[in-house]
């Protein structure tokens, strides 16, 4: 059994290319890491992005905190 479902990649429709996102809102990203693959040493380094907004830039920014509902 799969816990999880499968998503298709913007790879798998070639119909659709060159047709990407559009963000209405920006937002802004917390700090996070990633495993950026380097092709000169041919492995994976652990590196730090962020923060920053993301979204363009003439669109409305998002902020504010989160709000939980607990019964």
């Amino acid at each position: 059994m799969r816990l999880t479902h499968q998503i298709p990649s913007q790879r798998a429709r070639p119909e659709e290319a060159g047709q990407g996102r559009v963000y209405s809102r920006r937002w802004p990203v917390r700090m996070h890491k990633v495993r950026q693959w380097y092709t000169s040493t041919q492995e994976h380094r652990l590196i730090w992005r962020g923060p920053y907004i993301k979204g363009p830039a003439d669109a409305p920014l998002l902020m504010g905190e989160k709000a939980y509902l607990v019964d």
